[in-house]
């Protein structure tokens, strides 16, 4: 079902002229495999506090270093590079194994396709966007797709947002934008987007505090 945040006044999702989605956590179920990769990338260090939650929606560089500031933990860094390159290693071997895709994915985005523009913008690598594109034959689903090289500033900076509506070519008021992670619904918002929530990763309420217009419990209540 497909819900309003309580008191926002937001437009009629079927007004939209652009779905832009984001990958892991929406079209993927790949925060486990992100969660446990991080523990097992930083399984040399005294690390007392976790909650993948907490690092959904960044790229793997600034969730380590989330996850050592966190814990009181310095390093240099290019200790940190190291780090987050075997995470993200230790990841992608995983995604490409196993190809969670979500059930139904591929079925919404088709029919989305044949009615709006639609987007994919991901934090991950171009190396774990690519593979999910190919394995699951998605590509011609999206008039734009991009990942974490393509901008200077992650989320929950709006940049591969804002870069997102620009290349489709439809305003930001006109594109609404699938994220189950907070810094990716705050990334939307101050893109101007309508932002809409999954919560598959971050709790509902968290979505919406973090300024989701909508909250959808599966993929097929986009259509």
């Amino acid at each position: 079902m497909l819900r309003k945040s309580s008191g926002r006044e937001v437009p009629d999702p079927g007004s939209v002229d652009a779905v832009v989605f984001d990958m892991d956590g929406v079209l993927l179920d790949s925060s486990p495999i992100h969660a446990a990769a991080y523990v097992e990338a930083l399984e040399s260090l005294p690390i007392h506090t976790f909650q993948y939650s907490r690092l959904a929606g960044l790229r793997s560089k600034d969730g380590v270093r989330r996850i050592l500031s966190e814990n009181g933990i310095a390093l240099a860094e290019r200790e940190i590079d190291s780090l987050a390159a075997v995470k993200s290693k230790i990841a992608l071997e995983r995604m490409v194994r196993e190809n969670p895709i979500l059930p139904g994915a591929c079925a919404v985005l088709e029919a989305l396709s044949r009615r709006c523009k639609v987007a994919l913008a991901s934090s991950g690598s171009a190396a774990s966007v690519n593979a999910f594109l190919d394995c699951n034959g998605l590509r011609s689903f999206f008039e734009c797709v991009l990942h974490s090289g393509d901008i200077v500033s992650a989320k929950p900076s709006p940049e591969i947002f804002l870069t997102a509506f620009h290349r489709l070519g439809i305003a930001p008021e006109k594109c609404l934008v699938v994220e189950d992670a907070v810094a990716g619904i705050q990334a939307a918002k101050g893109a101007g987007g309508v932002a809409c929530g999954i919560p598959s990763t971050c709790a509902s309420c968290d979505l919406e505090q973090a300024g989701a217009d909508f909250i959808i419990d599966t993929l097929e209540d986009l259509l």
